[in-house]
């Protein structure tokens, strides 16, 4: 068996499935597709915003005409038993992806992965990024078909990176393929609005940035790369991780800045406030 475990819950029954994978992507591509949300789980069985996961898996299944059946206390109950049954066999600190299959709106899937934190050396000295001219439709919904198209364009690489940087039709840098970017400019932090997944964890960050820098919803244009001071990215796994390279450019001095500094500080004290027993 892979390193990933497998549950399907269906009306009060939560059932192990015998899927052998390693990775979340895998067992979501052996067992069907489907709106689905990503995130970590802290030690002492704590999450972060998980209404605002389940709120946008409604939203995403509005946006794609599709049924949407699942009641959020009830998923979060699935959740919890799932991730109990997953400490009793190994699994302690999990990253967890749950989907809603198209084909069975009134079920879930709850995958459980060990979660394994960045190295420290991803926030000491920042990461490279490469660039992929990607058309993506309905960007605003979280469907797990994406999961193909990302691998494509990750085949598509030549060279070492970190995360993948999506450039909109007009040279605009919209997002990662599974992260938020943003970018200081002129001393202000861009980040786009349209065209783009709003994660959780950029809320989070956008909040702790209020009051101390000044916030644009505007993304910046690879023609702006070489006035970039900063550049950073989000998800929920992995927080806030500074970006020094993208593509041929380095970004600024190369190395970690005051305001991701500052941001990332932030950023970590109000998780810390808002983590919630799952």
């Amino acid at each position: 068996m892979g390193r990933v475990l497998v549950y399907r819950v269906y009306g009060g029954t939560l059932e192990r499935l015998d899927v052998d994978a390693n990775t979340l992507d895998e067992a979501t591509l052996k067992t069907g597709h489907g709106i689905y949300t990503v995130f970590r789980l802290y030690p002492g069985r704590r999450v972060l915003r998980l209404d605002q996961h389940f709120q946008r898996m409604r939203r995403s299944a509005e946006l794609l005409n599709t049924h949407y059946q699942i009641d959020d206390g009830w998923l979060r109950n699935a959740v919890r038993r799932a991730v109990i049954n997953g400490e009793e066999l190994g699994i302690t600190i999990p990253r967890v992806r749950i989907t809603v299959p198209f084909d069975a709106p009134d079920s879930a899937l709850i995958v459980l992965e060990p979660f394994t934190p960045p190295a420290p050396g991803v926030y000491e000295n920042g990461v490279t990024v490469a660039l992929a001219h990607v058309h993506r439709d309905l960007p605003r919904a979280k469907n797990s078909r994406f999961i193909e198209q990302r691998r494509q364009i990750e085949i598509s690489q030549i060279q070492s990176f970190y995360e993948i940087l999506l450039v909109g039709e007009h040279s605009e840098l919209l997002e990662g393929t599974g992260s938020n970017f943003y970018a200081v400019l002129n001393g202000d932090l861009h980040t786009a609005e349209e065209g783009m997944l709003p994660g959780v964890t950029r809320g989070v960050l956008l909040e702790a940035a209020y009051g101390v820098v000044t916030i644009h919803n505007t993304p910046v244009c690879l023609d702006d790369l070489p006035r970039i001071t900063e550049a950073m990215l989000t998800s929920s796994s992995r927080g806030v991780v500074p970006i020094v390279r993208i593509g041929d450019q380095v970004v600024g001095e190369g190395r970690p800045s005051p305001i991701y500094r500052m941001l990332h500080e932030r950023y970590d004290a109000l998780v810390e406030r808002e983590l919630e027993l799952l």
